[in-house]
């Protein structure tokens, strides 16, 4: 069988790994993207581009798609026999999950209070 292959559960708790720690960098980056020029006494994000509201929701979307990604492959890989790596599995499968929740959090407090200045 070739050395890369999703067929084979080690492959798949590798790659839900990695799709979950590419996933939380794209968390980070969507946090500044949504926390940049706050105004913390009023608790108002100030954006003067309009491509900012767009690339907020851009990313969210890229960060949820590659938790799910994560989540699906961490879940699908986690209790096999022939697994080898079920830590990297359900790390992966957690992370995917935590990522989701932290991505909407971040949109809902971006729809919820930012304010168009421009």
């Amino acid at each position: 069988m070739a050395r890369f292959s999703l067929r084979r559960f080690e492959t798949q708790a590798r790659m839900s790994l990695m799709i979950g720690i590419v996933s939380c960098l794209c968390l980070l980056v969507l946090g500044y993207l949504v926390f940049h020029n706050t105004n913390w006494s009023e608790w108002v994000i100030y954006y003067g581009h309009r491509w900012r509201r767009q690339a907020v929701h851009l990313l969210a979307a890229i960060t949820v798609m590659a938790a799910t990604a994560a989540l699906g492959f961490g879940l699908n890989s986690a209790g096999q026999r022939r697994n080898t790596r079920p830590r990297e599995s359900w790390l992966g499968f957690f992370l995917g999950a935590g990522i989701i929740c932290f991505a909407v959090v971040l949109v809902f407090i971006f729809r919820q209070r930012a304010l168009y200045v421009g």
